[in-house]
């Protein structure tokens, strides 16, 4: 399975604004859960995927954020937002399968997708086709936020879930 370099967090729209910064605490307690943040959850990861099988990496992009060094959620940067377009295209989202949600901290949740990103030519074709494509969602607030969460970006791409 190849390693896409792309993990991503999950949002929520409310009545913050993009582009208004959030401050969060990157190391926050264990949370409280109920049957509501799975569905948002699940719903806002869908939308971001249906988006990127869509191709409408605009829309997509607008969905996304990330923790700067002050712990502040914020849109992306023109050149993050350059990158992660570059990913999309080099990895197409041809099909998805969600595998699981986890959630850990308000900061430490994963979704997990499996994405097929080119056809494959034939039933002797044994070429693997699909990798796995995570998003990883933050809570401020109550709020879901659908965050970038990378090795290139501020915040890295420390998880304590494990695959």
């Amino acid at each position: 399975m190849l390693a896409l370099p792309l993990m991503m967090l999950c949002s929520c729209g409310g009545d913050k604004k993009k582009g208004e910064p959030v401050t969060i605490n990157l190391n926050g307690p264990l949370m409280n859960l109920d049957s509501q943040d799975t569905i948002i959850v699940r719903q806002m990861s869908t939308e971001f995927m249906d988006y990127l099988k869509a191709k409408d990496y605009k829309s997509a992009l607008s969905m996304l954020y990330y923790v700067d060094p002050d712990s502040t959620i914020v849109p992306l940067t023109n050149s993050m937002a350059i990158r992660q377009l570059q990913i999309f295209q080099i990895f197409p989202v041809l099909d998805y399968k969600c595998e699981g949600i986890r959630f850990r901290t308000e900061t430490d949740c994963q979704v997990k997708y499996i994405i097929t990103f080119f056809e494959k030519e034939g039933p002797d074709d044994t070429r693997n086709n699909t990798t796995a494509f995570y998003l990883q969602p933050v809570r401020f607030e109550g709020q879901w936020y659908l965050t970038v969460r990378d090795s290139a970006t501020p915040n890295g791409a420390a998880s304590q879930i494990e695959n």
